[in-house]
C-alpha cells in the first residue's frame, strides 16, 4: 500500500549574500508560517527519479516569498519547476531588526524522495522481488506508528549490499523490520551500482493520521574547513523528542569524518523538530534516529555565490527554470520531501 505522505523540511546554512542572511546575528530570524513540501512532478515520479534541488529565496517585509532562484539540481532538469513553484507558496514572519521587517535571504534544499507505506498485514507483498517490512507485532498491538528510512547500495546482480538505517521513530522494531526486509530486496540486474534511499512510514490498517508535522531542520554555518577542502560527511545522533517532535537532547553515535562535522549537528539538532511518533492516533515523546549529511557539492558554502546587486522586487516574478512536462502517472504516489538527511 502507497500514498501520498507527508514532506520532510530542512534549511540549509545560508550564504553569504549581498542583502542580510536571515541567521544574521542582529536579526531576529523569519518563522515560518506556512511551508508544505512541493508537488511530486509526476512524470518524474512515473519513471522513478529521485532528486535534489538547491534554492536560495529571499523573505519579503511582509513575509511573503520573493526573489528565488536554483542553485543546485541533481539530476538537472526534472525537478527545478516543482521546487520553485513550492517555495513561491510559503509564508512567515518576517526577519526584524529593532522591531521593524526586513527582507533576508536562506538557502532551502528540497529533496523529492520515493517513499512507502506499510502493510501491516504484510499481504499481499509489495513484490515477490521487494517484500513489504513485516509490521512488528508488539508495536502493532500497542498502535504504535512510526517510520524509518534506509540507505544502501547496489551491487551489479541487483542485490543490497550495506542498508543502514539513517533515521527512524521510535528507535527499535521499527529499524529491525526494515532492514530484514531490504534485504532481501533484488533490483535488475541491469541496475547502475549506486546508493540509494528509501523510507518506510508504518501506519495502522485504521488509523486516523491526516497530514503530521513535517520535519523541521534548523540550519547551522557549514564548517569553513569543508568548504575549502570540499570535504563531505555525515553524523548519525540519538535524539531525545517531545511529543510534538521537539528535539530536547542529543548524543553522536558516530560521525564521518571524526569531529569535523559534529558541532554543526549538534546545532542542527538541538534547534529541530521531528515528525512524532504515535499511539493510539497521539503522538508520544521517543527516542528517535537522525543522520545529518554535508556536502559542500549540494549546498552553497560562505563567499561562494556572486552578490546580487538588485534589490529583490516587493512581488512574484516569475521564475526562470527548466521545466518538465507533467503527465498522469499510473503509479503510486510519491514523496516530496525537503531534507537535510538521506544523500
Amino acid at each position: 500500500m502507497k500514498r501520498l505522505l507527508p514532506a520532510l523540511l530542512a534549511l540549509a546554512a545560508p550564504a553569504a549574500l549581498a542583502w542580510p542572511s536571515c541567521d544574521q546575528a542582529d536579526l531576529v530570524p523569519p518563522v515560518a508560517i506556512t511551508r508544505k513540501a512541493p508537488a511530486y512532478p509526476a512524470a518524474v515520479r512515473a519513471i522513478g527519479v529521485e532528486g535534489a534541488v538547491e534554492v536560495a529565496l529571499t523573505i519579503l517585509r511582509d513575509g511573503r516569498v520573493g526573489w528565488v532562484s536554483v542553485l543546485h539540481a541533481v539530476p538537472p532538469g526534472y525537478f527545478e519547476q516543482a521546487a520553485v513553484a513550492g517555495v513561491r507558496s510559503w509564508r512567515f514572519e518576517p526577519a526584524r531588526r529593532n522591531d521593524s521587517p526586513v527582507e533576508c535571504r536562506m538557502l532551502t534544499r528540497v529533496r523529492f524522495a520515493l517513499v512507502d507505506t506499510v502493510d501491516t498485514n504484510g499481504q499481499p507483498l509489495a513484490s515477490s522481488e521487494k517484500p513489504d517490512p513485516v509490521y512488528p507485532a508488539r508495536l502493532l498491538m500497542d498502535r504504535v506508528e512510526g517510520y524509518v528510512e534506509l540507505q544502501f547500495e547496489l551491487a551489479v546482480d541487483g542485490s543490497v549490499l550495506r542498508p543502514r538505517v539513517i533515521m527512524a521513530m521510535p528507535r527499535g522494531e521499527f529499524e529491525a523490520a526494515a532492514l530484514a526486509a531490504i534485504r532481501s530486496w533484488r533490483f535488475p540486474p541491469e541496475s547502475a551500482t549506486q546508493r540509494m534511499t528509501r523510507r518506510f512510514e508504518f501506519r495502522l490498517p485504521d488509523s486516523t493520521l491526516g497530514e503530521v508535522p513535517p520535519i523541521m531542520l534548523a540550519s547551522a554555518p557549514f564548517p569553513m574547513e569543508a568548504c575549502k577542502s570540499r570535504k563531505t560527511g555525515q553524523v548519525s545522533l540519538e535524539v531525545a523528542t517531545d511529543a510534538d517532535g521537539t528535539i530536547r537532547q542529543a548524543r553522536i553515535l558516530s560521525s564521518d569524518p571524526k569531529g569535523l562535522f559534529d558541532r554543526s549537528a549538534l546545532a542542527i539538532a538541538k534547534a529541530s523538530r521531528m515528525t512524532p511518533a504515535y499511539r493510539n492516533g497521539q503522538p508520544f515523546g521517543a527516542i528517535a534516529l537522525l543522520t545529518i549529511f554535508f556536502d559542500p557539492g549540494q549546498a552553497s558554502c560562505p563567499g561562494s555565490l556572486k552578490p546580487d546587486p538588485r534589490q529583490p522586487k516587493q512581488g512574484r516574478p516569475s521564475p526562470s527554470v527548466s521545466g518538465h512536462d507533467e503527465r498522469p502517472a499510473g503509479r503510486a504516489d510519491r514523496l516530496a520531501a525537503l531534507s537535510g538527511v538521506g544523500g
